[in-house]
């Protein structure tokens, strides 16, 4: 329980009582202690409501552990920003139907379906699409992909700009 609580920074109110914290506080809380039970999956309903940017990194990272470990974690979330850098499987509902499923980069890079979900696709992926125009892909939406694009684009801009030299 105690590497739980470390792991979602909640190591300081483990003596609190949960009257005492936040609403992300709590949310974070329960999460431990459903945690603590070891399950096979997990299902979360909007986990970062209340969250700030580094709670949400920290929601991420342990996500992507509990993948790491085999465990299945569900998520439903509005937050198209979070699903993007957290780069899963994708299912994207609107009115109880299936819109469109897939991987994160091919499904929310596409505005026509992410406009059905009554969504924005995420500010990557938008960019990306603009840049699509100098030769980018324009399927990116997490940050850590569109990186390692830029940086090999620019490598290559250099070694043709020191060949004409």
């Amino acid at each position: 329980m105690e590497r739980t609580l470390e792991a979602l920074g909640l190591s300081e109110y483990a003596e609190s009582s949960p009257f005492l914290l936040s609403g992300g506080e709590r949310k974070r809380v329960a999460l431990a202690a459903i945690l603590a039970t070891e399950p096979g999956y997990l299902i979360l309903d909007e986990p970062t409501i209340g969250q700030d940017y580094q709670q949400k990194e920290r929601l991420r990272n342990f996500i992507l552990q509990l993948y790491s470990q085999g465990k299945a974690v569900v998520m439903i979330t509005h937050d198209v920003e979070f699903v993007a850098e957290s780069n899963p499987k994708v299912i994207l509902l609107s009115q109880g139907r299936i819109v469109a499923r897939g991987p994160a980069d091919s499904v929310l890079s596409k505005d026509e379906l992410v406009k059905k979900a009554s969504l924005v696709r995420p500010q990557m992926s938008r960019l990306f699409g603009e840049l699509a125009k100098y030769g980018l892909p324009s399927d990116v939406v997490d940050v850590h992909r569109a990186r390692i694009l830029i940086e090999e684009k620019l490598s290559e801009a250099k070694v043709r700009v020191a060949q004409n030299s």
